[in-house]
C-alpha cells in the first residue's frame, strides 16, 4: 500500500529527463487528481476529506507548474504518458480519474487514450475543446481574449499572479478591500461566498495557487500554453472512450467556464453522465458537493 507522500509532494525522473511533481493523501482506491488553472497538486490537501473514504487521492503538477518541469510545445496526449508513467512508477495497475476546471480535458484525454486502466472519470466545472465563451462573463472573455498575446498575455498573467500572491497573504483584507469587493462582484454568489468565509478549505486553495507560480516565469509559459491549448478542438479520438466511464458536474451559476461547455462535453463522450447542479459556481461544485464526489469515485 502506497502511503501518504511528504506534506510538499515528491517529483520522479520521466524518461525524457524531466520531473513529475506529485502529492499523495490517503489510503485506499487510487484517484489520480488533476488541477485547475492556475494550481497545482497541493488541491489534494482539499481533499483529505475524500482520501479519508478509503480513497487516495494522488495530485499531479502539470508541466511548469509546482515541481513539473516546464515543456515547451507540448499537447493534452503528452500529460497523459506522464500520468501512465507515474502510475507505473508507483505500482498501480488501475485507477480512477478525477479533474477540476482547466484540469477537466486532461481528464477526457486520459479516458480515451488510458481507457484500460480507468475504472471511472469525474470531470468539474471544465472547458469543452475548443473552450466555449460565449455566456462567459465580459470580463473573463477578454482575459482569455488577450490572455495568450504577445507581451500583452505575459503582462496579464504576471497581474493575475500578483494579485493571487496578494489574497494569499491575507485573504480576509482582501476581500474586504476595494479591490477585493470589486472582485468578489465578478463571481456568482456561490463562488464569493466559499472566498468570503475564512476556512482552512479556502487557504489550501489559494496556497496551491501560489505554489503554481514557483517556477517564475515558466509557470507564465505554462499558464499561457495551457489557455493557448483550450482554444485547441480535441486531440484524441473520444469515441475510445469507453460508455458511461465519464461523469460530468457543472454549476448553472459558473461564470468562469460557462456550463455550456458541460453540455458540449456531454454530446461528444460516449454516454456520459452529464449532472447539472443548481446555483452553483465554477468553485462552489466541488466544495459543496464532497461526499457526493466520494460515492461517485468510489463506486
Amino acid at each position: 500500500m502506497i502511503k501518504d507522500s511528504k506534506e510538499e509532494g515528491e517529483t520522479v525522473s520521466l524518461p525524457d529527463g524531466r520531473n513529475l511533481g506529485y502529492l499523495i493523501v490517503g489510503e485506499g482506491k487510487p484517484v489520480f487528481y488533476f488541477h485547475g488553472l492556475p494550481s497545482s497538486r497541493l488541491d489534494v490537501l482539499l481533499k483529505r476529506e475524500i482520501s479519508s473514504k478509503n480513497l487516495q487521492v494522488i495530485g499531479v503538477d502539470r508541466p511548469g507548474f509546482g515541481l513539473s518541469t516546464f515543456a515547451p510545445k507540448r499537447r493534452p496526449w503528452d500529460f497523459a504518458a506522464d500520468a501512465s508513467f507515474l502510475a507505473e512508477h508507483l505500482g498501480i495497475g488501475k485507477f480512477a480519474l478525477l479533474g477540476v476546471s482547466g484540469g477537466v480535458h486532461y481528464v477526457i484525454t486520459c479516458a480515451a487514450l488510458l481507457a484500460e486502466r480507468v475504472t471511472r472519470a469525474v470531470v468539474i466545472s471544465g472547458p469543452s475543446l475548443p473552450l466555449d465563451t460565449s455566456e462567459m462573463s465580459r470580463m473573463n472573455k477578454l482575459f482569455f481574449k488577450l490572455g495568450t498575446m504577445p507581451i500583452v498575455g505575459t503582462w496579464l498573467q504576471k497581474k493575475q499572479r500578483d494579485m493571487f500572491f496578494k489574497i494569499a497573504k491575507d485573504p480576509d483584507s482582501f476581500f474586504k478591500s476595494d479591490r477585493g469587493r470589486k472582485l468578489m462582484e465578478t463571481y456568482p454568489e456561490a463562488d464569493a461566498k466559499v472566498l468570503a468565509t475564512p476556512s482552512e478549505g479556502r487557504d489550501i486553495y489559494f496556497r496551491s495557487v501560489v505554489e503554481a507560480f514557483r517556477q517564475g516565469d515558466n509557470a507564465i509559459r505554462a499558464l499561457i500554453q495551457e489557455l493557448e491549448l483550450a482554444k485547441k478542438g480535441w486531440d484524441v479520438d473520444l469515441s475510445q472512450i469507453p460508455p458511461g466511464l465519464v461523469h460530468i458536474w457543472h454549476g448553472t451559476a459558473d461564470r468562469t467556464v460557462p456550463v455550456s461547455n458541460a453540455y458540449r462535453n456531454a454530446e461528444v463522450i460516449p454516454g456520459a453522465h452529464l449532472e447539472i447542479f443548481e446555483n452553483e459556481g465554477h468553485i462552489s461544485t466541488i466544495f459543496n458537493n464532497f461526499e457526493k464526489l466520494v460515492r461517485t469515485l468510489a463506486s
